[in-house]
């Protein structure tokens, strides 16, 4: 097959012709496809109104893209969120989440609780006895803790491990974020096309 042919102005043009292209062509495409996922990635980190914490455990932290040519001469790409164990909680920042009548969410904040919820553990399964401090929306632990944070370090009698909360109200917005990057992935698949040619 000549190497010299025609791109049309549609990505999908390229992809539904996959094997027919020469090998040059086809690496091409996949890199092009890869840069698109990362900046895909770039577009569901930007467009979340969440804090991004930089944690290993955090739900931005487990956001990937991966693609790859099939045995069969396909390509193919993924974005989305590597699993852990527990209940989902990208599909409750995605859609929403809301308490059953008269009971409250946990939702994980120290080191603790958060590692136990990567295991499939929920506050029910916390190592030692949690409480309620009367007053406060949280689940802690009594006792004499060391804490530090942004203001210094200190000392307290209990250590909160969870934040209960009745709703959680949709704000990753992956979906969305996702859809309006589908031309730039088109974009740096035809780009990079174009280079090989």
């Amino acid at each position: 097959m000549s190497d010299d042919f025609t791109i049309e102005s549609n990505a999908n043009t390229v992809l539904a012709a996959w094997s027919t292209y020469p090998k040059k062509v086809q690496q091409a495409a996949l890199r092009g496809l890869t840069r698109g996922l990362i900046l895909a990635e770039q577009a569901v980190r930007t467009g979340a109104q969440l804090r991004f914490t930089g944690s290993r455990a955090g739900l931005l932290s487990r956001l990937t893209s991966y693609c790859a040519t099939t045995p069969r001469g396909g390509l193919y790409g993924v974005i989305g969120f590597r699993r852990t164990r527990g209940f989902p909680y990208e599909l409750a920042q995605e859609f929403g989440a809301k308490a059953k009548g008269g009971g409250a969410m946990a939702i994980p904040v120290s080191r603790e609780a958060k590692l136990l919820g990567q295991r499939g553990g929920s506050a029910r399964d916390f190592p030692g006895t949690l409480f309620r401090p009367k007053g406060t929306n949280v689940l802690a632990q009594s006792g004499r803790h060391r804490w530090a944070n942004q203001y210094g370090k200190g000392n307290s009698e209990f250590m909160v491990h969870y934040v209960l909360v009745k709703s959680i109200s949709p704000r990753l917005h992956f979906r969305d974020s996702v859809a309006g990057a589908v031309p730039t992935i088109a974009d740096q698949i035809l780009t990079e096309v174009a280079r090989a040619r």
